[in-house]
Parts: C-alpha cells; structure tokens; sequence
C-alpha cells in the first residue's frame, strides 16, 4: 500500500465513523421519542453541524437511515422447529416479528412515514414474504395454489409495524393482547387453508 492509498483508506475510516456516531446519536433520540434534527443529532454526537450536514443534508434523510438501520439491524431467529405444527410455527413467527416490532416501534413508524411519501424515494425491506415462505414451505404441497397465495399474502399483514399501529392507534389494545391476538389470527388462517377440502386443490 503505498502512503497516499493509505491516507485515503485513513480518511474512509473517518467518515464511517462519524456516519456511525451520527446515526448511533440520533437513533438514541429517537430511542427516547424524540425527532432529532441534523443539529441534535451533531450535538448529541458531538460532531459539528457543518460536518453532519454533509452526511446528511436533511432531517428526512437522517431518519431514513435511522429507521432503515433499525429496521435492517438483527432481528429475532425467525427459524422454525421443524417438529412444530405448522400452524404452531407460523403463529410463533408472527408472535416474534411483531414483538420485534414492538421493541423497535419509534423507527419503523418514521420507516413507514417516509416510505409512504414517494418524494423520498424510501422504500421497506420487505423481509416477511420470505420469512412466510419458509415457514410455509414444509406444507406448501398441501395447499392448492390460489389458497397458498391468500394465505402467503394474508400473512403479510400480521408482520412488521403495521399491524402494531392498527393494534395501537386503532384497537387501543395492550402489547400482549396485540401479541395474543395476532398469533390467534395466524394459527386459524393456516388451519383453515390446510382444512381446504381436496376437490378445491390443484390436480
């Protein structure tokens, strides 16, 4: 490596870390229900306003990468016991992803907020459908195609954020009958499709 890569690898070095300590600061903020601002988030990290406003050039953007760290980070084994029931396995993952979603709420709804406004260009993972066709997949065979594609995509709603604003904002229901409930939709909406009688099913 010659001294000028190695300055420059230097330098790399610096700025992820100081993008770090700006996300870490505001992800802290926002932890204690706040709404930093580039200037809070600077403060907080103790970095100057001119540098964090190179990062990031807006409030907007900041969240975004934020709620998108958050939302990306580890998240709960969302493996299943292959000796589990079906029904029993997907009604666990939902249980999981949704209290992962309760642990993280204040990110994922800025998340949700900023993906809903397309100027921002903000887009979610989209993690459960894979999630759901692994859980599936044991049984996948056992259910006729048009009812697995219902049930795949009904699943989906019971996952991430979503349904924790409904169960929140709407429901006004308590995390563990949110938990409970959720769990309870999912274990009878695979009960019913694996209940599906043969003639409906794909020759």
């Amino acid at each position: 490596m010659t001294p000028r890569q190695g300055r420059s690898s230097g330098r790399e070095r610096q700025k992820n870390r100081t993008r770090r300590a700006l996300i870490a600061a505001a992800s802290d903020l926002v932890r204690e229900g706040a709404t930093p601002t580039v200037a809070e988030a600077a403060e907080a990290a103790e970095v100057s306003r001119a540098t964090a406003y190179r990062y990031f050039p807006t409030q907007e953007l900041l969240l975004a990468e934020v709620a998108l760290f958050a939302a990306g980070g580890p998240i709960v084994d969302t493996t299943v016991d292959p000796d589990l029931p079906s029904a029993e396995a997907v009604a666990l993952l939902v249980r999981r992803v949704v209290n992962w979603a309760y642990n993280n709420q204040q990110p994922l709804r800025t998340l949700l907020r900023l993906s809903l406004d397309p100027t921002t260009g903000i887009r979610r993972p989209g993690h459960r459908t894979g999630w759901i066709a692994d859980a599936l997949a044991p049984v996948r065979d056992q259910i006729d195609p048009d009812t697995y594609d219902k049930l795949a995509a009904s699943l989906t709603l019971l996952m991430g954020i979503d349904p924790v604003v409904v169960m929140t904002d709407i429901a006004g229901v308590s995390r563990k009958r949110a938990l409970d409930s959720l769990e309870w939709t999912a274990r009878t909406l695979v009960q019913a499709a694996l209940e599906t009688p043969a003639a409906n099913r794909a020759a």
